[in-house]
């Protein structure tokens, strides 16, 4: 094994912190000034990452739309009653409101 070779677990870390970097919103450009930074690789490098980590974010996401709706109003009402106890009525209500526009209730 030459000294450039990283282990299976290192490239799962790798292709997990990509998908984290591309889910907080950050682009390609970024993951590779990340590789390159942290973990010296270049851009061919961090495109075998990438094309992993959307993979990964797709099957994620890759649910019927009864079960994703089902998740939302279960978050919705999560938030809500955290927003209540600690006296969010705002935050309260808007959850609320998202889950009476998930479940069709509102438009």
């Amino acid at each position: 094994m030459s000294a450039n070779r990283i282990t299976q677990a290192e490239t799962e870390l790798r292709v997990a912190r990509c998908a984290r970097i591309i889910a907080n919103g950050g682009r390609r450009s970024d993951c590779i000034r990340f590789g390159a930074e942290n973990w010296g690789v270049g851009e061919r490098t961090i495109d075998r990452y990438l094309m992993k980590a959307r993979e990964q974010i797709k099957a994620d996401w890759d649910i019927e739309r009864p079960q994703m709706v089902a998740d939302l109003l279960a978050q919705c009402s999560t938030l809500q009653m955290e927003a209540r106890r600690s006296g969010q009525y705002h935050i309260a209500l808007g959850a609320i409101n998202t889950a009476a526009k998930l479940a069709s209730l509102c438009s």
